[in-house]
């Protein structure tokens, strides 16, 4: 019951995030500063929205090994954190200018990334045994959640902000449910379970072979690719396909929808097959083509149904890479100091989120003279061609090392 609430608990955290990140900024810059301005106003947005993620993880990593250090705990601090999101998202939705629409992106982002940091902790109240599959449905069951705001999108594409909202709202109810009750011990089971070491916790738990530092690299790195991609597809799609606000926001929630398709489809056949999980290289290296390739074609193209393509086989890519990366940072932590080490996870993937969008663009900008969107998502391509190009490079090391 503690993995499903945490589970549904990030559900919807994850969900009261996608409209705003990928419409809601966009389209509100846009009604601030006009055309020509939007995109310095969203990447605005972004960027402190997400130094504050990086704050606000760290905060509530600190704050959930305060103290008991019990599932109890870290729910209160998760409950404090959905809180703060939800009155900022409403601040947002009444914003009239730059300043304040990105001042209350950077508090929604603190206060539900901290929170997301939290629901990845309380994982490690499960049993060691149960935690790789549960780790693998959190994934699986958050990519599902962001399908439910993109529908409402392709359906009432006015409604984000009331729909960021609302999914928030169900965030704070499912903490809400969950002290409601203590986790106390079932029938006749008064004593405390035995703690175990944690050497032998990572044992129990099939993990991939990746160090720590691995692990935090690569989702930095990965973190950059998606937030700028994020960033600026909407305003893509409304270049790209020469639609008005309302056509874009449908064309481009059917995009990210189907790209969620193939995510949680990669997730689940993980769940179902967790062992693959073990090959990590063969991995990374699958991961980095599909998002090479989807990259690309997104670059070229000019029509709806490549870019739904495109999506597909970046959302396949980049859930294959989000489960190895997230299943092995969970295995390499324990429940002592699970607040503090996925909060420094959570920060680090953050920091990429940070500059990622403003790196990308800028560069973009000093290589052509203009915000050339087709320009940047060939610029994006060239960072899963950087895990394939480890991988291999890896890969041919351990054979050297291996042959008599």
């Amino acid at each position: 019951m503690l993995g499903l609430k945490a589970n549904l608990a990030k559900f919807f955290l994850l969900a009261a995030l996608v409209p705003p990140a990928t419409v809601a900024i966009a389209r509100r810059a846009a009604e601030i500063g006009g055309p020509d301005s939007a995109a310095g106003w969203t990447a605005l947005s972004i960027a402190v929205g997400s130094g504050s993620a990086i704050a606000g993880s760290l905060l509530a990593g600190w704050v959930a090994d305060r103290g008991q250090r019990s599932a109890r705990s870290r729910w209160w601090v998760l409950l404090g954190g959905t809180a703060l999101g939800v009155l900022a998202l409403g601040w947002m939705s009444f914003a009239r200018t730059g300043v304040e629409l990105a001042a209350g992106w950077g508090l929604a982002q603190a206060g539900l990334s901290g929170a997301i940091a939290v629901s990845r902790a309380l994982l490690t109240h499960v049993p060691a045994v149960r935690r790789e599959r549960s780790a693998v449905i959190m994934i699986a069951t958050s990519s599902v959640g962001l399908l439910v705001p993109l529908g409402l999108l392709i359906l009432l594409p006015g409604s984000a902000w009331i729909t960021s909202i609302c999914l928030a709202l169900c965030a704070v109810a499912v903490a809400a449910i969950a002290l409601r009750r203590p986790l106390l011990p079932a029938a006749g089971g008064s004593r405390a379970p035995t703690a175990v070491p944690a050497r032998e916790e990572r044992a129990r738990t099939p993990t991939p072979r990746m160090s720590w530092g691995s692990v935090l690299a690569l989702g930095f790195s990965a973190q950059v690719a998606l937030s700028a991609y994020l960033t600026y597809h909407p305003l893509d799609v409304v270049a790209r396909l020469g639609l008005e606000w309302d056509q874009a926001v449908r064309a481009g929630a059917l995009v990210l929808a189907v790209a969620l398709v193939g995510l949680v489809g990669a997730s689940v056949v993980m769940m179902i097959f967790p062992r693959v999980l073990r090959r990590a290289l063969p991995l990374l290296s699958l991961a980095g083509a599909l998002l090479v390739s989807g990259l690309i074609l997104r670059a070229v193209t000019a029509s709806l149904a490549p870019l739904m393509l495109s999506g597909l086989l970046s959302g396949i890519g980049i859930g294959i890479s989000t489960t190895l990366l997230f299943t092995a940072a969970l295995a390499l932590t324990t429940s002592e100091r699970a607040g503090w080490r996925l909060g420094v996870y959570s920060a680090v993937t953050g920091i990429g989120q940070l500059i990622g969008p403003s790196l990308v663009l800028g560069t973009v900008i000093a290589l052509t003279g203009a915000p050339d969107y087709s320009a940047l998502f060939l610029l994006l391509a060239l960072i899963p061609s950087g895990w394939i190009l480890v991988a291999l490079t890896v890969s041919l090391r351990r054979r050297r090392c291996e042959t008599p």
